[in-house]
């Protein structure tokens, strides 16, 4: 009996046994759809999973960068607001240089006043504005005498007596400046010292100088120092808008 036919006869004779083969064959077929289908939904959820949190990391991302962008442009505006606010300096007119209190301090810097120093008095920034700090003098005041005494320190009648102060030569010019200065807000700018007659220019001018005409030849160099810090200040102010 050949193989084939031997088969054959089993398949016609167990009829049951083939049944049952065929409900196994009929099980595994669903445990392996059931099976695939159950890691195809796992792994979608895990790629849904995934692309949520990169979802979500991508706009945290992309918030941070807009806080960061937000924040610098804010700084940026309160820093040149703030800079415009307190940092501006008026070009101040004649007649304001005139009924300006002296003893006021003016608010310029060292680099502002390089600006409108000279000659020999090139150098005595730091000078000139440590006295403002100290005392309640405005220290371009103290620049414009100096600047008019002595022509910017070129014509000095006692050895660095820029300020045309007493009859005394000085060992430097910061030191007559800061002789000059602590008198003029001890002795000419306080309503206790010795000299006062008031904190204008022309007040100071009483007890300071015999030349009646002082007054207005000091106050022509305030104005043209604080034209020209102002006009350096608005130019540096208007990079920052």
């Amino acid at each position: 009996m050949s193989e084939q036919k031997y088969y054959s006869e089993i398949e016609v004779n167990n009829p049951g046994w083939s049944r049952r083969t065929l409900v196994l064959v009929a099980v595994g077929t669903i445990l392996s759809i059931v099976l695939l289908l159950l890691a195809i939904w796992l792994g979608v959820g895990r790629l849904a999973s995934e692309s949520e949190d990169a979802a979500v990391a991508i706009a945290e991302e992309k918030n941070a960068s807009a806080q960061e962008i937000d924040l610098a442009n804010n700084l940026r505006k309160s820093t040149v607001d703030y800079v415009i606010e307190k940092e501006e300096i008026p070009a101040y007119s004649y007649a304001q240089i005139q009924s300006m209190d002296m003893s006021v301090p003016s608010g310029v810097t060292v680099d502002d006043l390089k600006l409108v120093t000279r000659y020999k008095l090139v150098g005595t920034e730091e000078t000139l504005y440590k006295l403002e700090q100290e005392y309640d003098l405005n220290c371009l005041f103290l620049l414009a005498i100096a600047s008019h005494e002595s022509a910017y320190g070129t014509a000095q009648f006692r050895p660095n007596n820029v300020c045309g102060y007493g009859g005394k030569g000085f060992s430097s010019i910061n030191e007559c400046l800061e002789t000059v200065g602590r008198a003029l807000a001890n002795s000419y700018l306080s309503p206790s010292g010795a000299y006062y007659k008031g904190s204008t220019i022309a007040a100071v001018n009483r007890t300071y100088a015999a030349d009646g005409a002082w007054n207005a030849k000091v106050a022509r160099k305030m104005t043209s120092f604080y034209q020209v810090i102002s006009e350096n200040h608005n130019a540096q102010l208007e990079k920052l808008k």
